[in-house]
């Protein structure tokens, strides 16, 4: 829908090369880990998380995001989003409120961190999907984030899962779907790559959606593990 713009004040918070570590057990009564979906375009990031919030939407929440266009007769405030001026947003934008935001067609839309603290708040499990340089912005010890990377399988593979299919266009926030190309299923590829290179060390679960059906079970079973099992954590995020 938009270019993401980085903030400039995390920009510099790199995650360091080595990190100590500790084992973590949630606490009972304790706030869950941020859940953080990480993919390319067209790999099913949406679908995965609406059948997570299908399938227990007492458990499974997901944020409102903000912002400065103005709001349509059937649109309620913090339902679709949370309508906020101009002004206001580029201010939150300086106080770094967003974990990210950008502008289309003269309009600001962004995820706040405040939106995230709402559905943790509420003791339900938050579901994000970001784009992969703003893992770090989160990984604290408020959030303690559980960063799921999920890739395309080889693009021999896409051609006969996706044939039929698809893809959300991002040129628009209205969401108009297309099928997918052949460009679209090398994109996907390449940029997983990338995303995996660059970034992979900060992924806890690897999934493939080769089959969204056994792609969602592989999730949700990984999910009732965080909950459940203890998991290495950085030793920074035991100490809020």
């Amino acid at each position: 829908m938009y270019e993401c713009k980085k903030s400039e004040q995390y920009d510099m918070a790199d995650v360091p090369t080595y990190e100590e570590v500790t084992p973590h057990h949630r606490q009972s009564g304790a706030k869950h880990r941020l859940v953080v979906l990480v993919g390319p375009t067209g790999v099913g990031l949406n679908e995965l998380k609406r059948k997570l919030l299908v399938s227990d939407p007492q458990h499974f929440s997901v944020t409102v995001p903000h912002t400065s266009r103005p709001k349509r007769n059937q649109e309620n405030e913090g339902v679709e989003y949370h309508f906020i001026s101009k002004n206001i947003f580029e201010t939150d934008i300086h106080n770094n409120k967003f974990i990210e935001h950008g502008e289309y067609k003269g309009n600001y839309y962004g995820t706040s961190l405040d939106s995230v603290r709402s559905v943790l708040s509420k003791n339900k499990v938050c579901l994000l999907d970001v784009q992969p340089h703003t893992i770090k912005h989160l990984r604290t010890a408020e959030f303690k984030p559980y960063v799921v990377f999920v890739k395309p399988p080889p693009v021999e593979r896409l051609r006969e899962s996706r044939r039929n299919a698809k893809v959300i266009s991002g040129k628009d926030d209205k969401g108009s779907a297309k099928p997918f190309s052949e460009e679209d299923f090398l994109e996907m590829v390449s940029t997983a790559q990338q995303m995996e290179s660059q970034h992979g060390h900060l992924f806890e679960k690897i999934i493939v959606n080769d089959d969204l059906t056994a792609a969602f079970s592989e999730l949700k079973v990984a999910l009732k593990k965080v909950e459940t099992d203890t998991h290495w954590v950085p030793i920074s995020w035991t100490h809020s």
